[in-house]
């Protein structure tokens, strides 16, 4: 039995069709990333890409994900272009609102992903995201059985002005408080650069001699953390962070990070088309805003995880089989 929502992608997959032989011309449609050169995006523009039949598809992304006004131009430069249609992972969640009421003004179909934008929800398509306070309180649980209920806790994040990175923040903060035993010690935030987080790692455990775990709220700060206590004499706090880099699921397996909260941005991908292909027949594509999940892995699990198996393709070679270990090839 077909759900209303498959009928819906019929129609609108017909209707598209249709009106693409009328036009004899493929719809161009935008799509800007928060951030280029980190894995998940790659696999999540691969997604786009695989899912893009019958549709030009042309991809930009700022140098860094503080680049906010890149990014605003970026899509100035889309609607500028008169494409059909954006999909657009905001970094900032008011620095794109007026430029993307620009393209609804304009009739453009806006399909938002990863982070809510300030706007209300019919100034845009549809929005395709993932739980980030969700992310922050899988941490935190972590956190409690990894330092038995009790203990201090720090996090380096982006930056406060990072949409992402501070609700995962305070999802993180807010569990936290529910558990009077860990304490919140202190935040430093590494504004996308390795170094700078890294510096912000050390600092966070001088302030704090007696910290027991740090929360990391991006790749960069999870990957600048881990190099940070490579060569750590004695015991180091424990590290959870946020990421789906190669690099840093490497060094999950290898004991150099205790947990990692990840997101599968393949199906971020397939959605946000799905939304795009209806958007752009002109019929609402509201109904397919959805909320994906997150999940927390460790050494342990990350094995037997589909999403780190579509993450990790020809860069680590994963098994699976019981009492195994995760071999990663040179």
């Amino acid at each position: 039995m077909k759900t209303r929502r498959t009928m819906l992608v019929g129609v609108g997959l017909s209707l598209l069709g249709a009106a693409m032989g009328c036009h004899r011309q493929a719809p161009t449609i935008a799509v800007i990333m928060p951030t280029g050169g980190l894995h998940y995006w790659e696999v999540f523009a691969q997604e786009v890409q695989k899912d893009s039949d019958g549709i030009h598809v042309e991809m930009s992304a700022p140098q860094a994900v503080t680049d906010y006004t890149e990014q605003a131009q970026l899509v100035e430069n889309a609607i500028a272009q008169h494409v059909q249609g954006i999909i657009v992972s905001p970094s900032h969640q008011l620095v794109l609102a007026s430029v993307l009421r620009k393209a609804e003004l304009q009739h453009i179909p806006v399909v938002v992903v990863g982070t809510p934008i300030a706007l209300p929800a019919r100034d845009y398509a549809a929005f395709i995201g993932w739980d980030e306070e969700e992310a922050g309180r899988l941490a935190a649980r972590r956190f409690l059985s990894l330092l038995g209920g009790h203990g201090e806790v720090g996090i380096v994040g982006v930056s406060p002005t990072v949409e992402g990175s501070s609700r995962i923040e305070e999802g993180f903060a807010d569990e936290i408080a529910r558990t009077p035993q860990l304490k919140l010690v202190g935040v430093k935030y590494g504004l996308s650069d390795w170094a700078r987080a890294r510096q912000a790692t050390l600092d966070l455990v001088a302030e704090h001699p007696n910290i027991g775990g740090i929360f990391t709220t991006a790749e960069f700060s999870t990957h600048a953390a881990a190099a940070a206590f490579e060569s750590w004499k004695g015991h180091r706090p424990a590290l959870i962070g946020v990421s789906e880099e190669v690099d840093e699921l490497r060094a999950l397996h290898d004991g150099g990070i205790d947990a990692l909260v990840i997101s599968d941005p393949q199906e971020l991908g397939r959605r946000a088309m799905q939304a795009m292909r209806v958007a752009l027949t002109g019929a609402a594509a509201s109904a397919w805003s959805t909320q994906l999940p997150v999940q927390i892995i460790d050494r342990d699990t990350m094995a037997r995880n589909p999403i780190v198996a579509v993450l990790t393709r020809g860069e680590l070679q994963l098994s699976a089989s019981e009492g195994s270990d995760l071999h990663i090839a040179p």
